[in-house]
């Protein structure tokens, strides 16, 4: 092919790449080895080219239904990792791992010298009904919550600020939410995985409750410059976060140290002096807070507070269950529309 161009210059064209062949199915896309391996734990023949092994594979019930590529298609990765859950198998690595773990499992096939991946599991005995022989049944163990870590805490908080740029917030009304949406996070992570967490951090731990309580405030303080519009609370976080700091203060000021108390009454005025010209300290007490903690009283505070919706909540604002059941009145009313407004339901 020869092309043309400025001075009578002429050069050949060269020519384009063939375009590669779509594959037909998932086997095509393994290597030879793979689909001896696929073939052994089936009980198949193993040995031929890849094209003989593939069509084995096709024609063999148990593999055949991994073959369909697509989107849409019944049998997919999650579908797999359903099948692994069902036979109390792992359900980590690349979709040939999953296949092959569910054919060495059904088939028995499992070669020597390797174990086959099973999830963890606890040993529940019960009583059969109908014999009344007792059987031992496999129950995946539940993973335990991973508890907040400070570093963690801080760099999310700091993320949620950052994310201003997001598409969603760049519209007249989407950069109204930015701010809810941040307050909302940090009320979250105030309430529920310290205040009313099922560690009960308060009693076990307070000191560990108030460092992250710290991390929450000092990342606002820090990022709070980045924020475009700051002074919109529509979801009503501040007045979340305002009672979470008390109830926290008044769990961690009786194991502290004198410039331990100073520090956290220094970070919570800084959070204060930051956010104060926005009009977002006119209905909270975080200065009552500061002061408690530079104060020599250790007493608790005890309210009533009357939520929107007309529920009277009363209680001591420093047990955990109280203050969380008081705190779920209050976000009743949350506007469904906002990013964690859901999470604040934590007692749910």
């Amino acid at each position: 092919m020869w092309s043309f161009y400025g001075f009578g210059g002429v050069r050949r064209r060269k020519a384009s790449k063939p375009k590669k062949k779509p594959k037909e199915n998932w086997f095509e896309r393994l290597t030879v080895d793979q689909n001896k391996q696929l073939c052994k734990a089936t009980k198949l023949r193993h040995v031929g080219n890849k094209t003989e092994l593939i069509d084995r594979l096709l024609e063999d019930e148990q593999t055949s239904k991994f073959a369909p590529e697509g989107k849409y298609i019944s049998v997919n990765v999650d579908s797999i990792k359903s099948m692994c859950r069902e036979r109390n198998l792992q359900v980590s690595g690349t979709k040939f791992d999953l296949v092959l773990r569910v054919l060495h499992c059904d088939n028995g096939t499992t070669p020597e010298g390797m174990k086959l991946k099973r999830a963890a599991t606890d040993v529940i005995t019960t009583v059969d009904a109908a014999t009344g022989k007792k059987v031992e049944k496999h129950v995946p163990k539940k993973r335990k919550k991973a508890g907040p870590s400070a570093s963690k805490v801080y760099t999310r908080v700091q993320k949620k600020i950052e994310s201003v740029r997001q598409k969603k917030y760049q519209s007249h009304w989407g950069s109204k939410t930015h701010s809810s949406d941040v307050y909302d996070l940090m009320s979250t992570i105030l309430l529920c995985d310290i205040v009313a967490s099922d560690e009960n951090y308060l009693t076990k731990d307070p000191r560990f409750a108030l460092e992250i309580a710290k991390a929450v405030c000092t990342s606002l303080t820090d990022n709070f410059h980045t924020m475009q519009r700051p002074g919109y609370d529509d979801c009503g976080g501040w007045s979340t976060i305002d009672r979470s700091l008390r109830t926290i203060a008044e769990a961690a000021k009786p194991i502290l140290s004198d410039e331990e108390k100073e520090s956290a009454a220094e970070w919570i005025e800084a959070m204060y002096n930051e956010t104060e010209p926005y009009g977002l300290m006119m209905d909270t007490d975080i200065m009552d807070t500061v002061e408690f903690f530079r104060s020599n009283d250790d007493g608790n505070k005890s309210e009533e507070v009357v939520s929107d919706n007309g529920k009277k909540c009363e209680g001591d604002s420093n047990d955990p269950v109280a203050f969380a059941a008081m705190m779920k009145a209050t976000t009743e009313t949350f506007d469904g529309n906002s990013d964690l407004a859901k999470e604040m339901n934590c007692g749910k």
